[in-house]
């Protein structure tokens, strides 16, 4: 690979306008497209055959005229009054009766109107109709007035009140903003006279709103980090300017997919964060080996050499990042796929832009590359003719400090990070929902004032759909309520049906069963279909949808549904908003340890193949394990405990965010490690030829030993350790820096799950780069010594050969090189002979 990588290198050097053409006819063609044909994002985070998505076909089938309560665009309207007020004095339900005749006015598309209005008239009417219809159907008259307490809507002290409505829309996600302007003037004219006005529901959520100021902001550090690098303003640019490119057409391809697939809306914004970094870091490793070539090689070959050596580290890089992403699709969850997929793919193309767009950029530049330089920056002389500084870097005191306490360096680190997870034993997921919305967004207060009006319940309402069609008539459990229906319909002189006798019993009977279960506010029988083979059953719990014992009603809802199925021979379902929410969530939680195995499984096969070496791989993946895991619990310490204050709404963090935490670390995990562990291994193989030739361990010169290696003697791993670290150190800080800026600036954006993302992202970059591969990693090598080299002859020789490195490539490229020499002094000495 790195052959062919070392020709394609050259050849865009040399053919450097076509590639640039062609990216920017990429680049155009696909915006053209995405723009033309592009469709909304949607804002459901579903997933195909849980319990709650059955539950809800079985809803849609024996309802048909309901709709799907799972995608209804709802809207829940509370009114508060003043502190020591209530809604019913006059000025206060004046100003109501104005915010209803606002929307009625302006919102002609409106459905789902049984609970809409004035709350102080609406909620006693609704109470006793309830009472009526339920005492005409044989209920117990306490029962009946329980169902009615439980769908009023106005508070026992007549201060909180709500009315709810639907748009008359498809789903949710075709609200649009002209809908929710409606809304908001309808509260902004109650808010004038006096009450508090908030609006929530699936159906009033947040369009999603995207900062650019993040990318900026991000590419104004990473330019500041590569401007410390390389030490010249063009040179700082290029990574930049290529992924800039990159991440652009990585985004645009996935605007044009919405013509084909429904993706959730923030897949291009997780898909922009991860490109923009590694695009970033891959034109980054690339650019430095040219530098670094370009000393001892003409132009084109330096180009050439450095996409063959530098490049092939990064195809193997950004390989693992793709699979790690697109191996979320085994977890069997579509938008969680759909993301996987959307991210793999920007980083496919960034790892393409750099492979071809910045040698030909390098072509277009030549001996200008480096030109801008900063003096007293990345070894430039702080005046021109000055010498360039030399001396000891920081990444060779560093290491020879880790030489020194390897063991001491260790304990800290795995100390360290292990009581950093420890907080990750008390991690809890939720999705996003007004009850977790920012405390200062009109969701969060109506989902507070409805708390705090009718319990935090109200916003965690489940569905339980029973589905008689198989109703058992001789069940045991059903036979007195089968009873006291016959008995009744004798008295009345009416015909007695069986099968709907039957049918009506086991609705009865389940609402009793459900009504008998812990943490259970109320439970009762709000519809029954048109023939009466099936019903609605609102469950009302004690606690909010972000609760852990709420998820523990869940499930004692399906364990008491399944009971009541074996003593019935109904079907029963569980859905609603909380149960589908409740599902992915549980889905997401029981994915996570199979695709922790799978990526830390794959971590040690690819380094194994890469590194020939059993210890490296185990020690990385070890170390991976260790920094996500720190990262886990400083995420939950500061966004979800609230550590000191630093986030303003503390809360369950998102329930995709740990499996998509782990892959993207994983990938930039890999990154790192195989940057930093090339180098060593590259001098360590040198040394070993060069043993096998008679050299000596200590082979390199006097004054790179004086300036890299501590004086004393030294073991081959202990040099390549020192000089490996040495060379690779500074890149790949610049690249962990770039990549913690880029994600850092993302928590300036307004939605907390990305706010989270940003932050998780950042931090596990920091503890993978900074306190694994630059410490556990070199100190684990300085303790195994030989070992850490070490795999069993018979492994080593099944394994493909894997060149990362590019070492074939250098030791090919110098042999024809010393054959050209050979031949330039040949001719040399047959011209000399010549003219004498």
């Amino acid at each position: 690979m790195a052959q062919l990588l070392f020709k394609l290198g050259r050849w865009s050097f040399h053919k450097k306008w076509i590639v640039i053409s062609l990216w920017l006819v990429i680049l155009a063609g696909m915006a053209g497209a995405a723009f033309t044909f592009q469709k909304p994002f949607t804002t459901q985070f579903s997933i195909s055959d849980t319990p709650s998505i059955t539950a809800t076909k079985t809803l849609v089938e024996n309802f048909p005229d309901s709709g799907n309560p799972v995608n209804a665009a709802g809207v829940n309207l509370v009114f508060a009054a003043p502190e020591g007020e209530s809604l019913a004095q006059p000025e206060n339900s004046a100003a109501i009766d104005d915010v209803i005749a606002y929307i009625e006015t302006n919102l002609e598309d409106l459905t789902g109107t049984e609970r809409f209005g004035n709350p102080i008239e609406v909620s006693p009417a609704l109470q006793e109709m309830v009472v009526e219809t339920a005492t005409e159907q044989g209920l117990p008259e306490e029962t009946a007035r329980a169902d009615a307490e439980n769908l009023k809507m106005l508070s026992d002290d007549g201060r909180i009140g709500y009315t709810t409505f639907t748009f008359d829309v498809p789903t949710s996600m075709d609200v649009t903003q002209e809908h929710r302007d409606v809304v908001h003037e309808a509260m902004e004219i109650g808010r004038e006279q006096g009450i508090q006005v908030e609006a929530g529901g699936a159906g009033f959520g947040d369009p999603i709103q995207i900062k650019t100021t993040s990318e900026i902001i991000g590419l104004a550090v990473a330019f500041v980090v590569l401007l410390f690098t390389f030490g010249s303003l063009v040179a700082a640019g290029l990574p930049v300017l290529t992924a800039v490119i990159g991440v652009g057409i990585g985004a645009l391809a996935i605007l044009l997919s919405t013509a084909f697939v429904e993706l959730n809306n923030i897949t291009p914004v997780l898909a922009v964060m991860i490109g923009l970094a590694v695009g970033i870091d891959y034109a980054l490793f690339i650019l430095s080996r040219y530098r670094a070539e370009r000393r001892r090689l003409p132009a084109d070959e330096a180009a050439g050499l450095a996409v063959g050596t530098a490049g092939s580290a990064v195809v193997f890089a950004g390989a693992t990042v793709i699979i790690a992403l697109a191996a979320l699709s085994i977890v069997n969850i579509e938008f969680l796929t759909a993301m996987g997929l959307s991210a793999a793919f920007t980083v496919f193309v960034a790892v393409l832009v750099a492979l071809t767009f910045i040698p030909a950029l390098l072509g277009v530049l030549g001996n200008r590359t480096f030109s801008g330089r900063i003096p007293g920056v990345a070894g430039n002389p702080l005046k021109k003719g000055g010498k360039r500084r030399r001396g000891r870097t920081l990444g060779n005191r560093w290491v020879s400090f880790v030489h020194k306490v390897p063991g001491l360096v260790m304990a800290v680190v795995v100390l360290g990070l292990g009581a950093l997870t420890a907080p990750v034993l008390d991690l809890e997921m939720a999705l996003p929902s007004d009850s977790t919305s920012n405390l200062d967004t009109t969701q969060r207060k109506s989902a507070d004032l409805m708390a705090e009006g009718f319990g935090e319940g109200v916003n965690a309402p489940f569905l339980v759909i029973v589905d008689a069609h198989t109703v058992n008539p001789d069940a045991q459990a059903l036979q007195p309520l089968i009873r006291a229906q016959t008995d009744m319909a004798e008295q009345a002189g009416e015909t007695v049906d069986e099968q709907s006798t039957a049918a009506l019993s086991s609705f009865l009977y389940s609402v009793g069963q459900l009504n008998s279960l812990h943490n259970v506010k109320h439970a009762q029988l709000i519809a029954t279909n048109g023939d009466s083979t099936a019903a609605q059953i609102l469950v009302t719990p004690f606690t909010g949808p972000d609760e852990p014992i709420t998820a523990e009603v869940a499930a004692a809802l399906r364990a008491q549904g399944q009971e009541i199925e074996d003593a019935t021979g109904v079907e029963i379902g569980l859905t609603g908003l909380t149960a589908v929410q409740m599902d992915i969530t549980e889905s997401l939680a029981g994915a996570m340890p199979l695709y922790l195995a799978v990526v830390v499984g794959l971590a040690i096969v690819l380094l194994l193949l890469v590194f020939r070496s059993i210890m490296v791989p185990l020690v990385a993946g070890l170390g991976f394990l260790l920094s996500v895991g720190a990262a886990f619990g400083v995420t939950v310490l500061v966004w979800q405990q609230g550590l000191w204050g630093l986030v303003s709404t503390p809360g369950p963090l998102i329930s995709f965010m740990p499996i998509f935490l782990i892959g993207v670390t994983f990938g930039l995990a890999m990154d790192y490690q195989v940057f930093l562990v090339t180098r060593m291994r590259e001098h360590y193989t040198t040394l070993q030829k060069q043993a096998a030739r008679g050299a000596t361990a200590a082979s390199v010169s006097p004054a790179d030993r004086e300036r890299m290696v501590a004086r004393g003697n030294l073991t081959a791993v202990e040099e390549s350790t020192i000089v490996g670290f040495t060379r690779g150190a500074r890149v790949v800080t610049a690249a962990a820096l770039i990549m913690i800026a880029v994600f850092i600036a993302f928590i300036d954006q307004p939605l907390p799950f990305i706010q989270i993302f940003g932050f998780a992202l950042a931090v596990g970059v920091f503890f993978d780069a900074f306190f694994i591969r630059m410490a556990l990693v070199p100190a684990t090598m300085f303790i195994l010594g030989r070992a850490t080299w070490w795999m069993p002859r018979w492994l080593d020789r099944i394994l493909p050969s894997l060149d990362v490195e590019g070492a074939g490539l250098e030791e090919e490229w110098e042999h024809r090189r010393a054959e050209r020499e050979t031949h330039k002094e040949a001719a040399k000495g047959l011209e000399s002979r010549s003219n004498a």
